[in-house]
């Protein structure tokens, strides 16, 4: 298989990919910098439960900014995942 060549566009080089849908090279919709690992990990942290609500509410906030970009419904399901974690925790402090 030949490699495509570089185009220009707008005065930038664009390298194309060959990337095959849903394989491991396939370039993800969203960059998501929280994880559902990253959720689970505070919410059972040995650390106060303060700062694992602070941490939490962080996240939402970040995720819930970037929520209008998620096309692919990527983002709800870890709002929610914190939003759990968030009632777990105000039940303990």
């Amino acid at each position: 298989m030949e490699k495509a060549m570089p185009l220009m566009k707008k005065g930038s080089m664009i390298d194309p990919v060959d990337a095959h849908v849903g394989g491991d090279a396939d370039i993800g919709g969203i960059a998501q910098t929280i994880t559902s690992d990253d959720i689970d990990a505070i919410v059972m942290s040995p650390a106060p439960a303060n700062e694992r609500l602070d941490a939490l509410h962080g996240m939402r906030s970040e995720l819930e900014a970037r929520s209008h970009a998620d096309f692919g419904n990527e983002i709800e399901p870890l709002i929610n995942q914190i939003e759990a974690g968030i009632a777990l925790l105000s039940m303990r402090a």
